[in-house]
């Protein structure tokens, strides 16, 4: 247990205070936190006393340094407040700051400084956005807005499109078009931002059936042969349809990932019936991953989409996934909502396992489809005259139009010349 608070955890100077444990602090000393709070969340890295508003609460400075998530330092320091000189112990003998000329006391120039070691933020260098099969991606438009507006510069978003894809998902050869068509618009995008002078590995936000193109695609990458790899940063998983054994551990050690968040939600309808309808594919979006690799974070009560959704997105965006893209890798851990990896998934016997739905379903619905056809033809049938008379109306109004159309234009010309 640690000193100050009797906060149990794992207190470390190079990462920052989850929210919880200013929540602890506050209830322990029963006076507010705001303040430090604040300076912790903005990623100071050294505070002094004079940093805190007045009164300064020196002891809570002293109880985050006792629980160990700063150092404490003793500096010697000018006696001028807007001085940036540290004095030298010359400087002390001489009595005088050389910069400032402020009287230096020995007694008063040493101070405690409070240390951390936080690493840089994460920059982001450009983003691919892949939507799911059933939708157009809205959202992506969404996401795109929010990373130019809370940015404080343009960050490019490549909003990538298949269209309206349902009963493909079930075709191999529909799945193999796909998955090549998007290799190749990933290499394009890489040699373009090549060529504008940005980095080769883009992070990437995928949902639903974009996370089995997205998984198929690096696992495709792994294979022995395939030259120049495509590679990615940081991968946000939502809605996702890939196998909860997906070996991430290994995408991540040859280099094809970085970090890896699947932002599931627990009242997802779709993604348990993807393991019986499309091949290689399994729950994750609903349970999480059992394999190292990846972090799993929960939505309680969520469906397949909601985390898109108006009411969700936003929320989302800034407590989860913008500190997912920028944070530290040694800080993800204090993301919100984080769930241990799932217990080890079981697949399906074999027949079950979106092999055998796919011939049966398929000849169903081309079959109900030419039922419908034939229902139309004959209900059809019985309007033919009614559909003669009402063709021969619109004809001959239309020739009457086109042909009024053709004079006034040949008159206008006339009349020109």
């Amino acid at each position: 247990m640690n000193g100050g608070s009797g906060w149990v955890g794992t207190a470390s100077t190079r990462i920052v205070p989850s929210a919880g444990y200013w929540e602890h602090v506050a209830a322990h000393l029963g006076r507010p936190v705001e303040a430090v709070r604040k300076l912790s969340d903005d990623r100071v890295n050294e505070l002094r006393v004079g940093d805190l508003p007045p009164p300064p609460d020196v002891s809570l400075l002293e109880v985050i340094a006792d629980d160990g998530w700063f150092r404490r330092e003793v500096r010697i320091a000018c006696a001028n407040p807007l001085c940036p000189h540290e004095p030298t112990e010359e400087d002390i003998a001489a009595g005088r700051c050389p910069v400032c000329d402020t009287v230096i006391d020995a007694k008063n120039t040493r101070v405690t400084v409070y240390v951390r070691d936080l690493a840089p933020t994460r920059d982001v260098d450009w983003v691919v956005v892949i939507h799911g099969m059933n939708t157009r991606g809205a959202w992506q438009e969404g996401f795109s807005w929010f990373l130019g507006t809370t940015w404080g510069r343009s960050i490019p978003v490549a909003i990538y499109k298949y269209g309206m894809v349902i009963s493909g998902v079930l075709m191999p050869l529909r799945r193999t078009t796909l998955l090549r068509r998007l290799r190749a618009k990933l290499s394009e995008l890489r040699a373009q931002a090549r060529s504008h002078g940005y980095g080769e590995v883009p992070d990437v936000v995928a949902h639903s059936f974009g996370t089995w193109l997205l998984g198929h695609l690096i696992r495709a990458e792994m294979e022995p042969g395939v030259e120049d790899p495509l590679r990615f940063g940081r991968v946000i998983l939502t809605g996702c349809v890939l196998r909860p054994d997906f070996d991430w551990s290994e995408a991540r050690d040859r280099g094809l990932v970085a970090e890896v968040l699947n932002h599931y939600a627990t009242k997802d309808p779709i993604v348990p019936l993807a393991h019986f309808t499309i091949w290689d594919s399994g729950p994750s979006g609903r349970r999480g991953f059992d394999s190292a690799g990846v972090i799993n974070a929960r939505a309680e009560g969520l469906g397949h989409s909601d985390l898109l959704g108006a009411r969700h997105f936003g929320p989302t965006y800034e407590m989860s996934w913008r500190p997912f893209l920028t944070l530290p890798a040694e800080e993800l851990t204090a993301l919100p909502d984080i769930s241990p990896l799932a217990t080890r998934w079981r697949h399906a016997p074999l027949p079950l396992r979106g092999t055998v739905f796919p011939v049966l379903v398929l000849p169903l619905v081309l079959a109900l489809l030419l039922l419908l056809v034939e229902w139309i033809g004959n209900w059809l049938a019985d309007l033919v005259e009614p559909i003669r008379w009402v063709a021969g109306v619109a004809g001959a109004g239309l020739g009457v139009l086109l042909l009024a159309i053709g004079v006034f234009l040949l008159t206008s010309r006339v009349g020109r010349e």
